[in-house]
């Protein structure tokens, strides 16, 4: 049986994920806080208790909401965000070499709408998801030949009922809603249903597909 890592899988999209995965046979480890220090003794716990790795996806991101505009944005929170890159990096250097030894890996990055598809105050989280999703597609290049795929999920908003939104918030949810093609945003199951395709399809890597309802992304 596969084991299958989730990274930041204690939110409503990584436990969709991890809940898809388990359904479909895979031996799911949930990584609930990844931190960089602590990446390689979660793995080595989970290759002691499961067996190796053969798949990864990284939904891990710090919930951070103080938006601030790029001219305004603190060291500290800009950091913050862009360690999540840091950690992706890192993830995926402490599995990829199991996976290269057993010919076969797949990994999964979950990114974000806003890397392509700027909303003001957001720079810091977009730079960081458009950055973790460069990581991931050379990656893919890199990788191909030892039967490993990369590839990137993008969903925009995604529609969670216990949410409570703030009035700005509800706001730019109507303005993007107008936008889509499909009657409205998708919710955490379809995004892992996307995640369970990449692992299952190994002619596709270096790919970003982009769950949004059908909101146009230019980038």
């Amino acid at each position: 049986m596969t084991v299958a890592v989730v990274a930041g899988g204690t939110g409503p999209i990584g436990k969709a994920v991890a809940s898809r995965l388990a359904a479909a046979g895979f031996q799911v480890a949930v990584l609930a806080r990844a931190d960089l220090a602590d990446v390689d003794s979660a793995i080595t716990g989970i290759e002691q208790s499961l067996g190796p790795v053969g798949v990864l996806v990284n939904a891990a991101h710090p919930r951070l909401h103080t938006p601030a505009p790029v001219a305004s944005i603190d060291p500290a929170d800009l950091a913050a965000h862009l360690g999540a890159v840091q950690l992706h990096a890192a993830l995926c250097a402490r599995v990829v070499p199991g996976m290269r030894s057993a010919g076969w890996g797949r990994v999964v990055y979950l990114s974000g709408a806003l890397m392509a598809r700027p909303v003001a105050g957001r720079g810091a989280y977009g730079a960081a998801k458009a950055a973790a999703s460069v990581l991931t597609r050379y990656l893919a290049l890199e990788e191909g030949r030892h039967g490993i795929t990369a590839n990137i999920v993008a969903p925009g908003r995604v529609a969670d009922p216990g949410e409570e939104l703030s009035p700005e918030q509800e706001a730019l949810a109507e303005r993007l809603r107008e936008t889509l093609a499909l009657p409205d945003f998708p919710d955490p199951d379809d995004v892992a249903d996307a995640v369970h395709t990449l692992v299952n399809l190994g002619a596709l890597t270096g790919q970003t597909l982009w769950v949004t309802g059908g909101e146009p992304i230019h980038g």
